[in-house]
């Protein structure tokens, strides 16, 4: 006996979709979807956007002795793309990042570190605490770090090479 609301499968309905199993396998499916949705996706740097000068605070003048290039990516994605994330280096706020954008901070060679944060006011201003991670910047060398938010919806800041 086939479904009478599915008249085009009729009796070619799986037995295993015919019990139920089929239900548990869509929120299943549904459920992942939903975590995986929460991500951030990372962007490469040649595809980031140049966060513009008004969003940029400190480290952006050459040093004149020996220096090192820090730049931080943020992720694209709709997790906290209402909110701009605050980079920090040694605790100083140093720029704020929308979703896609980059920026890139000149310091001397030595260990720095580097932190993130959701900045703003409401909801922004209720976000996790702010992660930092030790960086270390050498003379003549460009670092890359990927700011981003995971499937848990914390904010971390991590190494890269894209």
């Amino acid at each position: 006996m086939g479904l009478s609301c599915c008249p085009i499968v009729g009796d070619k309905v799986p037995q295993n979709l015919k019990r139920g199993n089929g239900v548990k396998l869509i929120i299943g499916a549904m459920g992942l979807a939903v975590v995986a949705g929460c991500a951030t996706s990372p962007t490469p740097s040649s595809e980031a956007r140049q966060a513009p000068v008004s969003q940029l605070s400190a480290y952006q003048s050459k040093p004149s002795g020996p220096y090192g290039t820090l730049q931080v990516i943020r992720d694209s994605g709709h997790t906290g793309s209402l909110c701009s994330m605050a980079v920090f280096i040694d605790g100083k706020q140093a720029a704020k990042l929308d979703p896609g954008q980059k920026a890139s901070f000149y310091l001397p060679p030595d260990s720095v570190s580097v932190g993130a944060a959701y900045t703003g006011s409401g909801i922004c201003s209720m976000g996790a605490d702010r992660v930092e991670r030790e960086a270390i910047v050498k003379d003549g060398a460009i670092k890359k770090y990927r700011v981003f938010t995971g499937g848990d919806g914390q904010i971390d800041i991590l190494p890269t090479t894209l």
